[in-house]
């Protein structure tokens, strides 16, 4: 060949020539081994089109269905948000207790291990200091006992109403707000004076300004008195408590209060009222530098306003004053003051419920907006002094990690490509990073969702976010209950089988078709086939003294020919279906001749019934043909003979609207 002068692949295509004539094809296939190809398609891929194409079916290769492999993690116990307004701020009662009893119902049928409820301070200590009424969350932990469901309670000292997803206003105690409007400064204040009254201001913690109380002092008996009014439910009822530490009972300052900002402002600093300038200044003199306390915080002119961009300003630009030694100075200051704040609460909340076995929790906010950028201005406003040189998450995981308390951190349904790119968002990356110092710090990690998901892409993220190798999360709590989860079957169809995946420790792939929500609350029966009365119907249908079935529609009663009293509605039945339960739930599929169903009489002049008529009648052995009725009663049609006649094969009521129907 080197004669002839043919090149390397020249003299390689001519070979395999000769072997493919020579074995009919079938050496080609078994010398080319199976590899990947450049498009993605492995050479097997080709090897059976190969053999197809020359009519050799018998050598094509069968490639086997690739089954995707499952993933298993431990079970992550599963809780869900109950409405805001649970119990109700003005009766203090529960606002809804039969819709509250029937959601339980669904949680506990779809595999949830409990519920987390907000515990107001507006709604408990209304009335005046140390005054509790504790009425209506009795209701509620009464309620979720009884369904052997576990109850979350948060701890919740701030406004309900201002914050993304508040449906209802909660204000904060009224004897509290009265001290407010005397002295403004116990609330957190902007660079414009605007005064902020979801929560008190961190620098007025040690402040004795209640009746000679502190807000921490204030914090800590409250926490006391639900301890010792629910004791008998604490730690197998109530599991957990969550200590509000700010805004949404989250660690951070109220920096993007939604009557100023809008997404994805940098929001505002929170340190201009008396009492946290005095602590600023004091930290300048501590550092030796007391022209530091008089400069800062920045002003309006450097950090621009709540929806201001950052890199739009002077100060959480790249170059920013936010890189500069006192941008730093002011900046750890800020921080340090909220981590000084939660470490004061949350000691005496630890104080407090010393020897009740119930975990501790606090929330961090997931500010996500901001990330991709080197100042993360949003996440500085709001206490967390975290920029692309230094970590602000470690430092708070460490103080939760000190009294034992586990970190509840939201946003896990969200992906950084579900975020516009103009808004600089990362949730996933700031997810994992948080989760990272939480690992570091030896404190336990809980997660939650900060908006409300009802897709399969949204439960898919939660699960990614919770299963990443090394994260051992202890709960996850889903916000949030209400009607849009439970009315909606296709959100519903997808919540069920998130539960079930939480429970199981495993993805499921596949997933059977479950029933709606709000359905099949009765016991299940054994057959498929089941006619009863509209009153008995109703019976089936009610749960603890409700009914759950569909109310009918205001229509007159179908009257009979030779019959003045109105005749009672009959439920109308479907093969299959039967009082709200679905086809093939009782455990077998409906046999298509299960029921059969045809015209009873031909016309109304044949109708001639008595009042509340019950007869008996056997299936003719012709098709179509009706034999003669047991009781001796006149049948409307011609007789078949008792001699004709086969033995009865089902035993039904006649139906006042001309059908009858057969149980096989």
């Amino acid at each position: 060949m080197a004669q002839i002068g043919l090149s390397v692949p020249q003299r390689l295509a001519l070979v395999l020539a000769i072997v493919f004539f020579l074995t009919g094809g079938q050496g080609l296939v078994v010398a080319i081994p199976p590899r990947r190809a450049r498009g993605g398609y492995s050479a097997a891929r080709g090897m059976h089109a190969l053999a197809l194409r020359n009519d050799f079916p018998e050598k094509a290769v069968r490639r086997r269905p690739q089954v995707r492999r499952q993933v298993k993690f431990n079970p992550v116990p599963l809780f869900v948000m109950l409405p805001l307004d649970t119990v109700s701020p003005t009766t203090r009662r529960l606002s809804d207790p039969e819709g509250l009893y029937e959601s339980l119902v669904e949680l506990k049928r779809a595999g949830c291990d409990g519920v987390m409820g907000d515990v107001w301070w507006g709604i408990v200590e209304a009335d005046g200091p140390n005054e509790y009424d504790w009425t209506g969350y009795a209701q509620l932990i009464e309620m979720v006992a009884s369904l052997g469901l576990k109850f979350q309670a948060v701890m919740s000292f701030h406004q309900c109403g201002g914050n993304v997803g508040d449906g209802c206003s909660i204000p904060l105690p009224e004897w509290v707000l009265e001290v407010g409007d005397a002295n403004q400064d116990v609330f957190y204040t902007d660079d414009q004076l605007h005064r902020n009254r979801e929560y008190l201001s961190l620098g007025a913690d040690l402040e004795p300004l209640f009746g000679g109380r502190t807000p921490v002092d204030m914090y800590g008996d409250f926490i006391a008195a639900f301890a010792e009014r629910f004791a008998a439910f604490i730690p197998n009822v109530v599991v957990e408590a969550q200590i509000g530490l700010g805004p949404a009972g989250e660690l951070r300052y109220p920096s993007y209060p939604l009557a100023h900002w809008h997404f994805p402002g940098i929001g505002q600093f929170q340190c201009y009222d008396r009492y946290m300038r005095r602590d600023l200044v004091r930290a300048a003199q501590a550092l030796k530098r007391p022209e530091l306390g008089l400069v800062w915080p920045p002003q309006n002119n450097e950090v621009g306003n709540y929806n201001y961009s950052g890199e739009h300003t002077q100060f959480f630009c790249d170059t920013g004053l936010w890189n500069t030694t006192d941008g730093e100075f002011f900046l750890k200051w800020y921080s340090d003051a909220l981590i000084a704040h939660g470490d004061r609460v949350l000691s005496r909340a630890a104080k407090v419920l010393k020897g009740t076995g119930m975990v501790l929790a606090a929330k961090v906010a997931g500010i996500h907006w901001g990330g991709k950028t080197l100042a993360h201005g949003p996440e500085l406003t709001a206490g967390y002094y975290n920029t692309e040189k230094r970590d602000g998450y470690l430092p708070i995981a460490r103080m939760f990690a000190r009294h034992k308390v586990m970190l509840d951190f939201t946003c896990l349904e969200m992906r950084n490509e579900d975020l516009p790119i103009w808004a600089k968002s990362a949730p996933e990356d700031l997810v994992v990073h948080v989760q990272n110092a939480a690992t570091s710090a030896g404190c336990g990690f809980a997660g939650e969702n900060a908006l409300p998901r009802f897709d399969r892409g949204g439960f898919a993220q939660m699960l990614t976010a919770l299963t990443r190798p090394g994260v051992k999360p202890a709960a996850f709590t889903y916000l949030r209950l209400g009607d849009a989860l439970l009315d909606s079957g296709k959100d519903w169809f997808q919540f069920v089988r998130f539960a079930t995946e939480m429970a199981a420790g495993r993805y499921l792939p596949a997933w059977a078709v479950t029933p709606a929500a709000r359905q099949s609350r009765r016991p299940f029966v054994e057959d498929h086939i089941h006619v009863v009365p509209e009153k008995d119907v109703r019976e089936l249908q009610t749960v603890g003294g409700f009914f759950l079935g569909k109310k009918a529609k205001d229509e007159p009663k179908p009257e009979m020919d030779g019959d003045s009293d109105m005749a009672s509605p009959q439920p109308s039945m479907r093969r299959g279906v039967q009082a709200g339960t679905r086809a093939g739930w009782n455990g077998k599929q409906p046999s298509p001749k299960s029921t059969l169903r045809f015209p009873f009489f031909e016309s109304n002049k044949e109708a001639n019934l008595d009042d509340d008529d019950s007869r008996v009648y056997s299936q003719s052995p012709d098709k179509g043909e009706r034999s003669a009725p047991v009781s001796g009663a006149s049948s409307p049609q011609r007789a078949v003979s008792p001699e004709k006649a086969s033995p009865p094969v089902a035993v039904q009521k006649v139906l006042p609207n001309g059908l009858i129907q057969f149980a096989i």
